[in-house]
């Protein structure tokens, strides 16, 4: 009888644990299918209001008419078809969208979220504002700016920085521990998505940027990128008297600037401690097409840096027939069996060139 009874729980037991997985299963799946059926809804919905953005920006109704068919849209769904917009418009006609949503519930409710729900909220409250090029987001989004922490601090700045705030990018300049948690690679895009716009502001910051931080050395970056000519006494005197980073950046910002007045200062930088700014000097001078340079270029074929070598080597090969034939001639003369060899590359890529257009650059 006692071992009747234990199988009879036994029993009992796996019968209620069956029924329980079959009803766990039964709910995942209707949780499942509710919630495709949700997201299909949604995505339906935006897809539909997005099409009357879509016909306000190509003048088939006004912002009128447009104002109530979104006011009466699910916060998610106006925010998803916004979303759509977002990396496609720009202009007058990010403006015209801008001005006919800007007055919405739905904005002024994420105005309320950035300026005191959690953390996360108010990171995508400033994502959502930055969709709009609205005045009445600028000083909401600098304050949460400020206000951080880092993650609501950075979602904020990349708002700002779509509507070319140039004070945000001041203040980003001046508060360089902010962007601490940002490589200099994802500075250089924040800067550049202020637009070349912030140039002056970014040539008043060099003067006080701190280049022990990314964001010092991003600016450099960024004002070589947009080859910023206005900028160039500045990043010489940079090359002269800045830290390792800072010389190395200046260098290669000069590079890309390529005016004809920078190459005394970086036939200057070949004598530089560091070999990564000689190297960095070298590679600049190759982009000026100033034959000059060939002088100063040549003794680098004897330096003890591969690199120094191989990019001054590339650089007289840019120059044309004066570099060409300092490169023959130490290939042919010189002591120095390293030199000879960085001499020899690159004049073989230049025979190799005349089959191939285009090598040496790609190489160089």
């Amino acid at each position: 009888m006692e071992f009747s009874g234990a199988a009879r729980l036994l029993t009992i037991g796996l019968a209620v644990l069956c029924a329980l997985t079959v009803a766990l299963a039964c709910a995942l799946l209707l949780w499942h299918r509710w919630s495709s059926r949700r997201e299909a809804r949604r995505a339906s919905e935006s897809h539909a209001l997005a099409l009357q953005f879509a016909r306000l920006l190509t003048g088939r109704i006004d912002a009128e008419a447009l104002r109530p068919i979104a006011a009466q849209a699910r916060p998610e769904v106006f925010w998803a078809a916004l979303e759509t917009f977002a990396d496609s418009v720009a202009g007058d006609e990010w403006t015209n969208l801008s001005e006919a949503l800007c007055g919405l519930e739905h904005v002024a409710r994420e105005r309320h979220r950035l300026a005191s729900g959690r953390t996360w909220a108010r990171s995508l409250a400033a994502r959502h504002l930055g969709m709009l090029d609205a005045p009445a987001n600028r000083e909401p989004l600098r304050r949460a700016m400020v206000a951080g922490p880092s993650t609501v601090t950075l979602m904020a700045a990349l708002a700002l920085a779509r509507i070319h705030d140039h004070a945000a990018l001041v203040w980003l300049l001046d508060h360089a521990e902010t962007l601490a948690p940002l490589s200099r690679h994802q500075l250089v895009a924040l800067i550049k998505r202020f637009g070349p716009e912030s140039l002056p502001t970014l040539r008043f910051g060099l003067a006080a940027a701190d280049f022990e931080r990314p964001s010092g050395l991003a600016a450099v970056d960024v004002l070589g990128l947009w080859r910023d000519v206005e900028s160039r006494e500045a990043l010489e005197a940079l090359l002269s008297s800045g830290g390792l980073e800072a010389r190395i950046a200046a260098a290669r910002a000069l590079g890309s600037l390529a005016a004809p007045e920078s190459v005394g200062p970086l036939c200057a930088a070949l004598r530089d401690a560091a070999w990564q700014v000689r190297a960095q000097a070298a590679r600049a001078l190759g982009g000026h097409g100033v034959s000059e340079a060939v002088a100063a270029l040549a003794p680098c074929l004897n330096d003890h840096s591969w690199w120094v070598r191989r990019n001054a080597a590339y650089a007289m090969g840019s120059l044309g027939a004066t570099g060409r034939a300092q490169l023959d001639l130490i290939a042919t003369l010189s002591g120095d069996a390293y030199a000879r060899g960085a001499a020899s590359e690159v004049l073989q890529a230049l025979e190799w060139d005349v089959e191939s257009p285009g090598g040496v650059s790609r190489v160089g």
